[in-house]
């Protein structure tokens, strides 16, 4: 309990004197930075009321300084407005339609409360609180680094059979053993992160925008960081023995080749000779991704099984809804599925059995918010999805690189939904929004200091030169040389 005192009051004191003496949007990194280092474990729990983690505590605080200080962009949040808010509002409203008529009304609604706290309110802040393009890549920068200190948490697991967890109170969820889901399978690296899956999601996002920032690179000593980086995530997915986050990243990397230029792709053919050396130099490596692929289309081993079950908890899922027009559109209530015993049959043994996991967040979705719930999630994604694509289109290179890879990251969450529940919950949700938010406004950013580039030089007597430097389109100011 210590501990957990202690870590808050750092975070809400070095969140306090960042907003007040830089300003909020000079906190947004160290928040995105805190939320994805630090355990859900680290949590004070209030009897009867709720769980209060350093992630809310963080939140808070952000939202006190936010509607308190008045150091707000009045230009980027009354032009700008807040990008998708009429839907995000509108999955807001159906999950407490939802609730209403929920099987567990009081898991439900705390439920909802919880992600509009923890996921909406942040999107609202980062998207009305980002003004400049330099912010977004120190944002990108913080979740690269908790990730590497992420990954040498990872490290001493791995060599020393130690988990950061130990350090804090026991905290039951979906993933701990005998507890309503997916047992701790040792061996499998999971750092902060509650499960190992959760882990290798926010790797297979965290590892291209390490590549990304290579790009932004000035120094030796930043590219040098950055490598590493990359080597520690990778080599902590693989730990994982995640199999969806790895095809995802490798989906991301096959995209970002195909559509980029330049330093970025140069950079994709060194990791990628870099992991056939691995695979030549430790043929184990090898042996262990042959034998993942066998043992997945092989519905008689434990990982065919565990493949062969999604489709069964689909089926099963399917089933359930589809007995009510009611609960096919509105579901059986946000995090409801865990308290339905749902039961079918085994594809592995034939056997009826009691489905306890829920191993896909668009399953997930379905059933606790019905197929318009799961429909309208999918809209918001997509839709961001589709803001990055069109800025990757419309801005002009290298200032629209970083769409792309926003692009990629956002495509491969979606294709991790299918195989993981890692909506709503686990440090890599407040990294999906973060940079969902990023997303949207982006472009506005680029285009807005490219119009105040050109005022300033159109200007008779100019007084700061705003230029841009840096094969990612860093902005800088600096003094007019005379």
């Amino acid at each position: 309990m210590i501990l957990i005192i202690a870590i808050d009051f750092i975070v809400v004191g070095v969140l306090v004197a960042i907003a007040l003496t830089k300003g909020v949007e000079q906190a947004l990194p160290f928040f995105a930075f805190v939320v994805i280092l630090v355990p859900l474990e680290s949590t004070i729990f209030l009897p009867g009321l709720f769980q209060l983690n350093t992630q809310r505590v963080a939140i808070v605080t952000l939202a006190a300084l936010y509607f308190l200080t008045g150091k707000r962009n009045v230009e980027s949040s009354d032009k700008r407005g807040t990008p998708l808010k009429y839907l995000i509002l509108l999955i807001l409203a159906w999950n407490l339609i939802s609730t209403a008529g929920s099987i567990v009304f009081t898991t439900s609604l705390s439920n909802v409360l919880s992600s509009a706290l923890d996921f909406y309110l942040v999107y609202y802040i980062f998207t009305k609180t980002v003004s400049e393009v330099q912010t977004v890549h120190r944002i990108l920068v913080a979740f690269v680094a908790a990730l590497t200190v992420c990954c040498v948490v990872g490290w001493l697991e791995i060599h020393f059979s130690w988990q950061v967890s130990d350090l804090f109170p026991t905290l039951v969820h979906r993933f701990t053993p005998g507890q309503e889901g997916l047992m701790l399978v040792e061996g499998r690296v999971r750092s902060t992160f509650p499960h190992a899956i959760l882990f290798a999601n926010g790797l297979a996002l965290g590892i291209p925008l390490a590549l990304y920032l290579l790009t932004l690179a000035k120094t030796g000593l930043q590219k040098a960081l950055l490598w590493v980086s990359i080597l520690m995530m990778s080599w902590n997915l693989y730990k994982t023995l995640s199999r969806g986050p790895w095809l995802a990243l490798l989906l991301s990397l096959i995209v970002l080749f195909v559509f980029s230029k330049g330093q970025i792709r140069r950079y994709l053919v060194i990791v990628s000779l870099l992991m056939v050396s691995v695979l030549v130099i430790r043929p184990g490596v090898w042996d262990t991704l042959r034998n993942t692929y066998v043992e997945t289309v092989d519905p008689e081993s434990a990982r065919g099984s565990s493949y062969e079950y999604r489709y069964a908890l689909l089926r099963v899922a399917r089933e359930a809804l589809n007995k009510d027009l009611g609960r096919a559109a509105w579901g059986f209530g946000p995090d409801s599925f865990y308290h339905l015993g749902l039961e079918g049959e085994d594809p592995s043994t034939g056997h009826i059995v009691k489905f306890e996991s829920c191993d896909s967040a668009m399953v997930e979705l379905m059933v606790d918010t019905g197929y318009v719930g799961l429909f309208l999630v999918i809209v918001l994604m997509v839709k961001s999805i589709l803001v990055s694509l069109g800025g990757f289109i419309r801005l002009p290179n290298p200032q629209n690189s970083l769409c792309l890879f926003l692009f990629a990251n956002l495509a491969a969450y979606i294709f991790m939904m299918m195989s993981v529940m890692n909506f709503g919950w686990g440090q890599q949700s407040y990294m999906l929004w973060i940079l969902m938010g990023l997303s949207v406004v982006y472009e506005n950013l680029v285009r807005s200091e490219a119009l105040v580039e050109q005022s300033a030089c159109s200007s008779p007597h100019p007084g700061p030169e705003w230029r841009m430097s840096g094969p990612g389109g860093l902005w800088n100011h600096a003094p007019l040389s005379r």
